[in-house]
């Protein structure tokens, strides 16, 4: 029938749920490095503007690449608890409390942050099983809250994605300023 769509066919060789958020993580830290390759502590410290009538201040290009990888791991440990392989009070993010530290200023600490967070997240991965995923447990304080892993860990990516565009952005509005 001329015009019909043919339906997508899936491979027979196609890659697990966790073998697709590795390839994942892997894509969007290859664009961490990317927006991080070649930028001076001037860059890090830049914001685009310093309030907006809708949502007040921009935040420094640091801050929200520090924030990226920091929501990265906290949302990773956050689906170890639900899988029980953690305990709640030991979640948090890469750095603990201190996610927005002056080192973060620094280009190569950045950078060097970035692998090791990306190091971790690969290992955190690799403790599940497909069975895990579907692991879920009450927030300790507010049972009506339900959490799950394979949310924590959709969310982890989704989060990261979220704010490596909004670092893409900012660099690109830094580089425009700096021109």
């Amino acid at each position: 029938m001329a015009g019909a769509s043919v339906p997508h066919r899936l491979s027979c060789s196609m890659a697990t749920e966790l073998e697709t958020y590795h390839r994942i993580l892997d894509e969007l830290y290859a664009q961490m490095d990317e927006v991080l390759d070649g930028l001076t502590p001037e860059a890090l410290l830049w914001r685009p503007f310093e309030s907006s009538p809708w949502k007040g201040p921009s935040g420094q290009l640091g801050w929200v690449i520090a924030h990226g990888l920091s929501s990265t791991v906290y949302l990773l440990r956050l689906a170890e608890y639900c899988a029980g392989k953690r305990d709640f009070s030991a979640v948090e993010g890469d750095q603990g409390r201190d996610e927005f530290t002056p080192a973060n200023h620094d280009p190569a600490n950045l950078r060097e942050r970035a692998q090791r967070t990306r190091a971790l997240a690969h290992a955190m991965l690799n403790g599940f099983t497909p069975a895990d995923l579907d692991a879920e447990r009450p927030h300790p304080k507010r049972p009506e809250r339900i959490f799950t892993a394979r949310h924590a860990i959709v969310h982890a990516i989704d989060h990261l994605s979220q704010h490596i565009g909004h670092a893409q952005l900012t660099r690109q509005l830094w580089a425009l300023q700096q021109a």
